[in-house]
């Protein structure tokens, strides 16, 4: 059965709790499959993600052993979406009863229209427009049917309808009450039945009688007949008037115009804009206005980081974009120790063994952790892939032990795992020549920059002439776009185990490292295979170590 490791955004909590598991960028087959392989043995905790696209040999080894390629991590920058909180929302119509009571649970409210932001509401809002209330001589409240029974217990008398006017709560006598009803009245009363003349006189808008009180039948049908709507409130009359304004709508309090955010927006984008605008609160929103969640001032100032675990790398120049944001829980390696540092130690096992599969095979021995046959064809696929099939000069006594270990539980035998995988990488290059440098690294050595690519295939000095015009385009892209002195491509022979070194820009260093002339750009090299072993250390010994 097909697993799929996919995941998506499930807020602050979540994300800041989950470690990404991730190998390096322009990822080969030992990066993505040891990722996953690693982040099996924690799946409550760790999530395996790629670096960058999976390669042709990548995909075989995915669909041999029946599950998904890991989601893509394109950068470990906090984002606006990895800080934000999700919130209840309300809609234009929610009352400032039900406004005020979720506020009691949350500081902010988003105001939504089909999952579109429309404003937010804030205390501070709803006390904005009661206040406005409370001290404007003459107000009109606008009281919806369905608002008004949600927010004040009681009944309609008469057909429900709009009840829209000044309040005007009437407990003195009838010759005051007279001098003071309007017909734009809303009416608040007790049982002063005395004063239904005078109403009907100046035909208000509403009445409502409070404590339960109903007007007689003979009453209730002259208020009708003068289309006065009338309801009636189970509570008292300060209570019924305070709930009164409890009765208005968000939509009349919230703020329609706030700063918002968006989604993929980092850290310090975010700083700089809450120094510029001094808000507490920033909704997070979509181009197409869909709400994401609410950014806090509070947030920023310190702010958790992505917790991450590096598999097949340790270079800072190989990883995930937004590195120095994050917090590096733990390495897992096979190649050398790089210019790396962390804020508190870490679990790191490098060793020089053939692949990192390997050391994460290691890892279920140890810890007596089961390992399904899916798992276990990934590893062996990426054991397979970095060390040759075990043909590799870097292929070590635990390689061989591994592979056997890895070998009885995966769903085809070794030797034809590799077939399949080496037909992959030699039908990728033929198809296209971009594959060439899927497997691309940056090093600096000294004070040179200097990057390498390698492809290992079955017969690969036969492949050189057609391939040699492909190789130079796209190295060359890379000595331009990556700026650097020196470029290389390995492309290795698996079959003669040698490897035809290409050089393009500053030739002289590889003349120089190798004591050869590099006439045509190329050198063959009888006996080196290996990236990590032969030629990175060659070149570290003669210009100087990583800076």
């Amino acid at each position: 059965m097909s697993h799929s490791y996919s995941h998506e955004n499930r807020g602050m909590s979540m994300d800041m709790e989950m470690v990404y598991v991730v190998g390096h960028k322009n990822p080969d087959t030992d990066s993505v499959v040891s990722a996953v392989g690693y982040a099996a043995l924690k799946p409550e905790e760790y999530v395996a993600f790629r670096a960058g696209e999976p390669n042709d040999e990548t995909l075989e080894v995915f669909q041999l052993a029946g599950t998904d390629v890991p989601p893509l991590l394109s950068s470990l920058r906090l984002t606006a979406l990895d800080m934000s909180k999700q919130l209840t929302s309300l809609d234009e119509k929610a009352t400032f009863l039900e406004a005020s009571k979720l506020l009691e649970k949350q500081k902010v409210i988003p105001v939504l229209k089909s999952d579109k932001l429309l404003g937010i509401v804030t205390e501070k809002d709803l006390f904005r427009v009661i206040q406005k209330e409370l001290f404007e001589e003459e107000v009109t409240v606008r009281l919806e049917p369905e608002v008004l029974i949600k927010t004040i217990p009681g009944r309609f008398l008469t057909p429900p309808r709009v009840i829209e006017g000044v309040p005007l709560v009437l407990a003195s006598s009838t010759e005051t009450a007279g001098n003071r009803v309007r017909s734009n009245n809303v009416v608040i009363m007790g049982d002063r039945w005395d004063l239904l003349p005078v109403l009907l006189k100046r035909r208000v808008r509403a009445v409502i009688f409070t404590m339960g009180l109903s007007p007689s039948e003979n009453d209730l049908e002259q208020l009708t007949d003068a289309g006065i709507v009338v309801f009636s409130s189970s509570l008292h009359t300060y209570n019924t008037i305070r709930l009164m304004f409890m009765a208005f709508t968000v939509k009349e309090a919230m703020n329609v115009n706030p700063v918002t955010v968006s989604p993929q927006d980092g850290l310090d984008f975010l700083r700089r804009l809450s120094n510029l605008h001094r808000h507490r609160y920033f909704p997070v929103v979509e181009e197409d206005g869909s709400f994401r969640g609410l950014l806090e001032l509070a947030d920023l100032a310190s702010p958790p980081r992505k917790k991450v675990f590096l598999v097949d790398h340790n270079e800072p120049g190989q990883a995930v974009d937004g590195l120095q944001e994050a917090q590096v829980m733990g390495i897992i390696d096979h190649h050398r120790l790089g210019a790396f540092t962390t804020d508190e130690p870490v679990k790191i096992i490098i060793e020089p063994v053939g692949s990192t599969s390997t050391l994460v095979a290691r890892e279920y021995l140890r810890q007596n952790a089961h390992m399904t046959r899916q798992v276990a064809t990934l590893l062996l696929g990426g054991l397979v892939s970095d060390t040759l099939n075990l043909q590799s000069v870097t292929t070590t006594p635990l390689d061989v032990d591994i592979a056997q270990f890895l070998e009885e539980r995966s769903f085809l035998p070794r030797d034809e795992l590799a077939s399949r995988l080496f037909h992959a990488r030699v039908q990728a290059v033929l198809r296209d020549p971009s594959a060439l440098t899927k497997d691309f690294k940056l090093f600096t050595f000294g004070k040179v920059r200097v990057g390498i690519a390698q492809i290992e295939i079955p017969g690969g000095s036969s492949l050189a002439p057609v391939m040699r015009d492909a190789i130079e385009k796209v190295m060359t892209e890379k000595l331009e776009k990556e700026r650097l002195d020196l470029a290389l491509f390995m492309l290795t022979d698996i079959t003669q185990k040698g490897t035809l070194l290409f050089a393009f820009g500053q030739r002289h260093i590889a003349q120089m490292v190798w004591a050869k002339p590099f006439k045509d750009g190329t050198e063959y090299l009888p006996s080196v295979v290996s990236r990590k072993k032969q030629i990175v250390p060659l070149l570290e010994q003669i210009l100087g170590g990583n800076g």
